[in-house]
């Protein structure tokens, strides 16, 4: 039996007892860089392989989707020729078994049924987006020997992928909506073929036509009207600026207009076009701007303020702030200089802002916000436990949990603290609420309720209200008795829990998930903070750890914090 190198695993396509199974590998990259094949897969069939090996190596070869699944085509009989690989795309783990189907038998001496049995991660929309809805997964393909080769004769529409094939194949595109209530800009991973770059801008412009996907529904649009479209090809002038040229889109306003060359131009950036000829019906979108580069944009984006190289820590009553070799130093103002016995804090991203909860004599907590380094002043949240404190990206609003129940609190710069409406109805039935965590870039919010680790839009309502949208659980084989969570990125978070995997790193869309080592950490987990481009911090049963980030690299212990520390960067 030969065999087929598979992104740098040698996989044998022997048949065991009538079965041939793929071993489970982790990786830990999110996406591999294009060009990045993983390994060789054959342009064709093997020829002597019998209908379980044929399966395999077609379900290997749909991963490449180039020309229409060129690869996976040259396994088909002409009966299939048809078969529609457009319909639906479905990313699978890497185990998967190929097996005779119980009805197989019938089929005759010249034809069998496989069966492929795995477990289904998610699904890919037409527009790119992944969406997680990890299930097992049964589908059985038609063969038939013409001529001694085994051919497939029979299959349902759509494409199987491995998770493997399909980060080799395809490369994340960061594309950029808006929030329509603040007018700024956000992110959403979409996912293309690695393919030529000259396709790679049309390809990107595609996904801001189809919108956001549904993990910011509500939360985010696109000012690309319905009747928007290209009026030609996307090219590249001689002077290497690239041109897109939209028709259906003359009505919008200025403002609309702007936002629409945001989009494009911060979106195609991803995938390294600098500068956009931008235009609408043939003349310029901006009359004042023929041309957009990314910096045209940049203060449209949400971006935190300049993060410190150390988080803050809650210890002993007072907010620290932690430096080199674990040193801590009481931070100025009220939320460090003990006027207030500081259970919980955290700060804002932008403008400057603290929130903390103090323990009063009677043991009410009660949540207090104001300038950091200044005073504070108490809002309407209080109760026997107020907890899970988080700024929305702005720095105009500390949400918090209050006694079990999620509350959102205006904090303006100017004038007092109010209590703001928030439709949290979606967080009903999910089971103790532990832990949320807005993003830094807006737009999203992570949740620890019932042990699992949930993530959904904020989605802006009239009146200054907002709503939390449809919630989706990340990875719930994997990641069980969370405890606590927070945004590494706009696109990965930290996830800690009480079991077998205490640290872990998952993808907003749950495609990706790499367990951090647990060397030298000790159960319960109590907290976790994290940041871009920053160390990693929990407290667990033995105190304050922070983790760097290599692959060698073991939890080390900040001396001189205790068990009850809660460590928080700015968001």
């Amino acid at each position: 039996m030969s065999k087929v190198t598979v992104v740098g695993l040698l996989v044998c396509l022997a048949v065991l007892a009538g079965c041939a199974t793929v071993p489970e590998h982790s990786s830990v990259q999110v996406l591999r860089q294009t060009g990045d094949t993983g390994g060789t897969v054959p342009d064709g069939p093997i020829e002597d392989s019998d209908p379980l090996g044929l399966v395999r190596g077609f379900v290997y070869a749909s991963g490449r989707p180039d020309d229409r699944h060129a690869s996976a085509r040259r396994y088909l009989a002409a009966p299939a020729a048809n078969w529609d690989d457009g319909a639906s795309l479905t990313v699978l783990s890497e185990r998967f078994d190929t097996v005779f189907a119980p009805r197989s038998a019938d089929a005759g001496p010249d034809r069998a049924v496989v069966r492929v049995r795995g477990t289904r991660l998610g699904t890919v929309s037409a527009a790119g987006a992944f969406e997680t809805a990890p299930a097992p997964v049964e589908v059985d393909i038609g063969v038939v020997r013409q001529d001694d080769h085994w051919r497939v004769e029979r299959l349902p529409p759509g494409v199987m992928v491995r998770l493997s094939d399909f980060r080799a194949n395809y490369r994340s595109v960061r594309a950029w909506f808006v929030d329509p209530a603040r007018g700024t800009l956000m992110a959403d991973t979409h996912y293309i073929p690695s393919t030529r770059p000259a396709q790679l801008a049309a390809r990107a412009t595609d996904v801001l036509l189809r919108g956001p996907s549904r993990g910011l529904a509500g939360a985010a649009v696109t000012l690309f009207p319905a009747t928007a479209r290209l009026r030609s090809a996307v090219t590249e002038s001689p002077d290497g600026a690239v041109v897109v040229d939209l028709t259906g889109v003359s009505g919008l306003s200025d403002r609309d207009r702007r936002l629409l060359a945001a989009q494009v131009s911060l979106t195609l950036a991803e995938v390294s076009v600098p500068r956009v000829r931008l235009l609408s019906d043939g003349d310029p979108l901006l009359p004042d701007r023929p041309e957009v580069t990314r910096d045209d944009f940049a203060g449209m984006v949400m971006a935190p303020d300049q993060l410190p190289s150390f988080p803050m820590v809650v210890d002993g009553g007072r907010v620290h702030q932690l430096g080199e070799g674990g040193r801590e130093t009481p931070v100025a103002g009220q939320a460090g200089n003990g006027s207030f016995d500081v259970v919980d804090a955290a700060a804002s991203a932008r403008g400057g802002r603290i929130a903390v909860v103090s323990r009063e004599e009677t043991g009410t907590q009660r949540l207090l916000t104001g300038p950091a380094g200044g005073q504070l002043t108490a809002t309407p949240v209080s109760g026997a436990t107020v907890t899970a404190l988080s700024w929305n990206a702005a720095g105009d609003e500390i949400w918090a949990v209050a006694d079990g129940r999620l509350r959102r609190v205006a904090a303006p710069a100017q004038g007092p603290p109010a209590e703001a409406p928030l439709d949290a109805g979606r967080l009903a039935g999910l089971g103790e609420l532990r832990d949320v965590a807005l993003s830094r870039e807006g737009g999203r919010i992570a949740v620890v309720a019932g042990g699992r680790a949930l993530v959904g839009p904020v989605v802006p309502g009239p009146g200054g209200s907002v709503s939390i949208g449809e919630l989706r659980e990340l990875r719930p084989r994997e990641l069980r008795d969370v405890v606590a969570v927070d945004w590494r990125s706009g696109e990965q978070l930290v996830v800690a829990a009480d079991s077998d995997r205490p640290v872990s790193l998952v993808t907003v869309d749950g495609l990706t998930l790499d367990q951090v080592p647990g060397t030298n950490l000790t159960s319960p987990l109590r907290a976790v903070a994290a940041a871009p481009g920053r160390e990693i911090y929990v407290t667990d049963r033995t105190g304050l750890w922070s983790y760097s980030g290599g692959d060698l690299d073991a939890w080390r212990q900040s001396v001189g914090s205790s068990t009850a520390a809660r460590p928080f960067y700015p968001g």
